[in-house]
């Protein structure tokens, strides 16, 4: 789903929200996709909600906000750097909508990428509250990236086994696959070299691959 102007579709900055979900490696991918097309930089931001931090105040869990948000943003920047792609991250706090939409303008980015769910029958789903906000108030546009819920071609560990297993190879990677597990949106393959571990991120409709180590 695409929202805004998209009368010129060349990218420079790539904005991509990440809070860690799931469904998370999903939305990357699609815009790694974007970037290697245009040779775009992405900048991957995670926002810490005040709001919710607030209500923790004082009890000495504050720290593990920022954490959580250094690993989503990092999580995504090593799939994009896996794929050559230039890549920025910032944790910064606020309200979450619109501090992306204040950020967008900040690094100039030419398009935001967001997860959604998208709707179902003729009942309407809310993209959620964060992402419907900043493809209402987004100066650039918003690329809305449905989560796999159809169309899905990677349907068995078996199946993403091999691909992640041909992806190491590709990457003359020698590792022995351990564990694999079905997320929401990914399939994600463990495995061990000799001296590091690895996970790879099989996409379940498109077949991309991105190994993170």
């Amino acid at each position: 789903m695409w929202t805004g102007a998209v009368a010129s579709a060349m990218y420079d900055r790539i904005l991509v929200p990440t809070d860690g979900s799931v469904g998370s490696a999903h939305v990357a991918l699609q815009a790694i996709d974007l970037a290697e097309t245009y040779g775009a930089t992405i900048h991957v931001v995670h926002v810490v909600d005040e709001s919710v931090r607030s209500l923790v105040a004082g009890f000495g869990n504050e720290a593990e906000f920022e954490d959580r948000g250094r690993e989503a943003v990092e999580r995504v920047a090593g799939m994009a750097r896996h794929h050559g792609i230039d890549v920025e991250t910032a944790v910064e706090p606020g309200d979450p909508a619109e501090r992306i939409v204040d950020y967008a303008d900040e690094v100039d980015a030419d398009l935001i990428v967001l997860g959604t769910h998208g709707r179902s029958g003729i009942e309407r789903r809310l993209i959620g509250s964060v992402a419907e906000n900043v493809v209402r108030q987004a100066r650039p546009p918003v690329m809305t990236v449905r989560l796999p819920e159809t169309d899905v071609t990677v349907d068995d560990e078996d199946e993403a086994r091999d691909i992640a297993r041909d992806a190491l190879e590709a990457d003359g990677i020698d590792a022995s696959l351990s564990d694999v597990e079905r997320q929401v949106s990914v399939w994600v393959v463990e495995a061990e070299g000799d001296d590091e571990s690895y996970l790879v991120y099989v996409d379940p409709v498109t077949r991309r691959t991105s190994i993170i180590s």
